[in-house]
This record gives structure tokens, C-alpha cells and sequence, in this order.
């Protein structure tokens, strides 16, 4: 399943809807702050330094690599879906990466759409910048370095302590569905860092973001407290690695069904990462073309695709992923089709941003999945769309 040209909501949202979690910052984009705070503290070390000639290799060294790798969690954490505005390619709906991570355009009117019901909930603006849902209408923000409407004046504390709150900078606003904080906060420091880093490297782009418009009712629960990393996992203990970029990614906001607690919905954790839960019935289409909706406890998702499940994942030999094979699962990621040589994937799985993962990391992940304890349960196969009104005359 794969989230480009579909105007999908990401599947993080089908939780964060109803729970909240919008990563908003004032403008949270790319930008150029951290490259210039790196080269002043070289600067800095080799003035100190009785031999600045060893200093000042390492010193580079490790900046590049520490940008590099925010570059690499960026991309590969799709950022770019929800960032950077939307616009019809060669190739069919693309980022515009000349506005990447800016954020909602200025002066866009989004308006909600027309006949959203339950249990169908949110739905993406065209340009991929704009969720309607039972949280209101949100915005996603300007992540470049410009330092009026983006990120360039934040701190990286700041930035840090945003994605662990779920509020702005840590103190102010919550963050509104449909940012997947509540995913990202399991992000080691480390981590964090190198994104800040690499998103204060991204050229500055003026464009104030509105103000997200909050429906009225309670606050959402608060989240769970969860134990924070300094470090990531590294890839000598690849299962551990996988869990943490599997939690992290939040896979279990699209794989994982969800039932009704005692405050409202939630993950039913004893059918972790089986998908679309086939004991039930296969929701109808809904009667919206060319938006895309999410469903409310089911992992269900509706688009000008048709209509798809999430799959399961866990190992059961017959229904998961028990009897795949590593080079299966790498090709189904690199080529956007099941077991790499079967049917296309289709949306909202964002097959093309995984796929841009290294080689270790996909292969860790694949470690854990194998150890997610089976669950029976055979996914139906995605619906095809309906006709539309306009190739039936």
C-alpha cells in the first residue's frame, strides 16, 4: 500500500484522530541553522585545540555523518508526504520538492469534505497539507529553517521536547492529528538530533501555516509514559533494532486493529500487527471520490484506489509473514509488490519511503516481525474502485 497520489490520510492518523497527535510546529521543515551551529562549534574546538589539525577532521567527520543520518530518518519517515505540498507530475500527484517542507501553502482555503460519515473519519486535502476529522481541520507545518514561519529559530531542545509532549515546544498547544508524535516520541535522542540537525539544513522558505481550527470538546487523554532512549539499537542486536524502528515508525497505527476501551477506542495489543481483523465484515465503500478516509477501528482505508486492508504481519505461517523469506520481504519494500514478484501494492502503505531504507534496517525489522507472536488471520484482498459517475456515460 503506498500513500503517494492518492490524497490519503496517513494511516497514523486512524488513532490520532480520535485521540490527537498533529505535529504542528510553528513551522517544522528542513532548514540551516544546525549546519552553521556544527561549523561554529569546529570553529570552536579547533581555536581551543594546541593541535587543531586534529581536531578539525573528526569534527567534520561526525557533523556530515550526523547530517547524513537526519537526512536518512527524514526521507525514510515520510515526512515529505504531508510537509511538502502535493501537485499533479508527469507521473501523476508528486511532492513539489521546490516547496519541500514548507508546509501548507499561505492562503490555501481548505475546505472539510462533503459527505464524511462514520464510520469512515478524515480525510487529506489534494495538496496532501490539510486533515478534516473529528479534531477539527489541521495544518502541517513549515519544517524549513526560515526563522519567522519555520523551524531555524527553534532550539533543538525545543524541537525534542515537542515530539516527547505532543505539545508546541514542549509547553504550549497539543499537536493535532494528524502528526504521528505519538510514534515519533519513542525515537531515541540521537535520533531527534539528527533530524533537527538535517532540518536546519533545508533551505528556508517563508510561509506562515494558519492556525489549525480545533472542534470543541475535551482534551485527549494523556499517552502513557514510555521509557525514552538516549541511543538508538544499533544493528548488533538486529531484533531489538527492528522493534525499535517498527515502535518508532509506528507500524501499529496502520497493522494493528483497535476496539473500544473504557475511554474510548484503542489497540487491541492481544492481535499486535495482524491487520484487518477478517472475523468482521468488509465496511462498504464510502460515497466520497478521490479523498481518502480512514476507518474508525478497523485498519481499513478508502481512496480513489478503492478500498485496502492493512496486512498482517505478524509470523503465522499461513496468514503473516511466517513462511516469507528475508529477500521477500526486502523485494516486497524495494519494488512496491507482495513477496516482490506478486500484485502491486497499493496505498496507504508507503512502500516507496521504506523501501529507501538501507539494507541492515529492513532486515532487522523482518528479525522482529518474525518474533511477533502469530496470529491467524487472513486479510481480504484490496476492493477495486467503483466506476465514476463521469466513465459510466
Amino acid at each position: 500500500m503506498d500513500r503517494r497520489g492518492h490524497g490519503l490520510i496517513p494511516t497514523h492518523a486512524r488513532i490520532r484522530a480520535l485521540t490527537g497527535g498533529f505535529m504542528r510546529f510553528p513551522s517544522t521543515r528542513p532548514s540551516s541553522v544546525l549546519g552553521a551551529s556544527l561549523l561554529a562549534f569546529g570553529v570552536l574546538l579547533v581555536v581551543r585545540s594546541a593541535h587543531p589539525s586534529a581536531q578539525v577532521a573528526p569534527t567534520a567527520a561526525a557533523g556530515a555523518s550526523r547530517l547524513a543520518h537526519g537526512e536518512y530518518l527524514v526521507k525514510t519517515g515520510g515526512c515529505n508526504d504531508c510537509h511538502t505540498p502535493w501537485k499533479l507530475g508527469d507521473n501523476g500527484p508528486e511532492p513539489d520538492m521546490s516547496k519541500m517542507l514548507m508546509g501548507h501553502p499561505a492562503g490555501l482555503v481548505a475546505n472539510d469534505p462533503p459527505g464524511l460519515q462514520l464510520p469512515w473519519i478524515g480525510s487529506a486535502s489534494s495538496t496532501m497539507t490539510s486533515w478534516s476529522g473529528p479534531w477539527g481541520r489541521s495544518y502541517t507545518a513549515n519544517l524549513t529553517s526560515d526563522r519567522e514561519t519555520g523551524i531555524g529559530a527553534w532550539t533543538e531542545r525545543q524541537f525534542i521536547d515537542t515530539i516527547r509532549s505532543g505539545k508546541h515546544w514542549g509547553n504550549g498547544r497539543p499537536l493535532l492529528p494528524t502528526m504521528p508524535w505519538p510514534a515519533f516520541r519513542n525515537l531515541a535522542d540521537d535520533d531527534l538530533a539528527a533530524i533537527f540537525a538535517y532540518l536546519q539544513t533545508v533551505p528556508a522558505i517563508r510561509n506562515k501555516v494558519p492556525d489549525p481550527v480545533v472542534a470543541p470538546g475535551p482534551p485527549p487523554e494523556p499517552l502513557p509514559t514510555t521509557k525514552l532512549l538516549k541511543v538508538a539499537p544499533g544493528q548488533a542486536d538486529p531484533v531489538s533494532r527492528g522493534r525499535y524502528l517498527v515502535t518508532a515508525k509506528g507500524c501499529g497505527d496502520c497493522h494493528t486493529p483497535m476496539k473500544m476501551g473504557s475511554k474510548g477506542p484503542e489497540y487491541d495489543m492481544t492481535r499486535m500487527l495482524s491487520g484487518f481483523d477478517a472475523r468482521g465484515a468488509v465496511p462498504p465503500m464510502p460515497p466520497i471520490e478521490g479523498a481518502g478516509e480512514v476507518y474508525v477501528l478497523e485498519p481499513a482505508f478508502a481512496g480513489g484506489w478503492g478500498m485496502s486492508f492493512a496486512a498482517n504481519l505478524t509470523s503465522d505461517v499461513e496468514t503473516g509473514l511466517g513462511s516469507w523469506t528475508e529477500q521477500q520481504f526486502l523485494d516486497t519494500l524495494r519494488n512496491g509488490r507482495h513477496q516482490g514478484r506478486g500484485r502491486q501494492l497499493v496505498p496507504p502503505m508507503p512502500w516507496q519511503i521504506f523501501g529507501q531504507m538501507n539494507d541492515a534496517d529492513l532486515k532487522a525489522i523482518f528479525a522482529y516481525l518474525r518474533t511477533v507472536p502469530a496470529v491467524k488471520n487472513k486479510v481480504p484482498d484490496p476492493v477495486a474502485p467503483a466506476p465514476s459517475a463521469s466513465s459510466k456515460r
